[in-house]
């Protein structure tokens, strides 16, 4: 496997809250940007996917927040593939300030292929190929 997909980003004022930290609903935005571009990089563009009438729905997620962003500060999210199994396919996300990788959240988000009827699908061989790079062991 290779090292995690990952973007860097800096926080935003408007994405503070009255305590003058990351609002916790932001985290979310940061983390879907993520495995959007994640998607995309790998070569599964969720709007070709869409154009054929099916979908890849997250189902769940999992956020522990450990500490908070302020203002400026620049940090990096993760995007990992931990498991791959019928239609689900779960990622590990991690944010880490940047500099120096100090955790700020730890994600794992879980993602189902719909098919054109809305109905849980099978990951497809070609599919799963996409994945494999990122996937993690363990």
């Amino acid at each position: 496997m290779s090292d995690p997909f990952s973007l860097e980003f800096q926080v935003r004022d408007y994405e503070l809250d009255q305590y003058g930290v990351v609002n916790n609903a932001v985290y979310l935005n940061f983390l879907e940007h993520a495995r959007h571009e994640f998607l995309i990089a790998i070569g599964l563009d969720a709007a070709r996917v869409a154009a054929e009438g099916r979908s890849l729905a997250l189902s769940e997620i999992h956020v522990v927040f450990r500490r908070p962003l302020r203002s400026r500060e620049r940090f990096r999210v993760t995007v990992a593939v931990g498991e791959i199994r019928g239609a689900r396919v779960v990622m590990t996300q991690r944010i880490v300030r940047v500099p120096g990788d100090e955790p700020i959240l730890e994600a794992e988000a879980v993602a189902v292929f719909l098919d054109e009827q809305g109905r849980p699908m099978r990951v497809t061989p070609g599919i799963r190929e996409l994945f494999a790079p990122s996937l993690v062991e363990g």
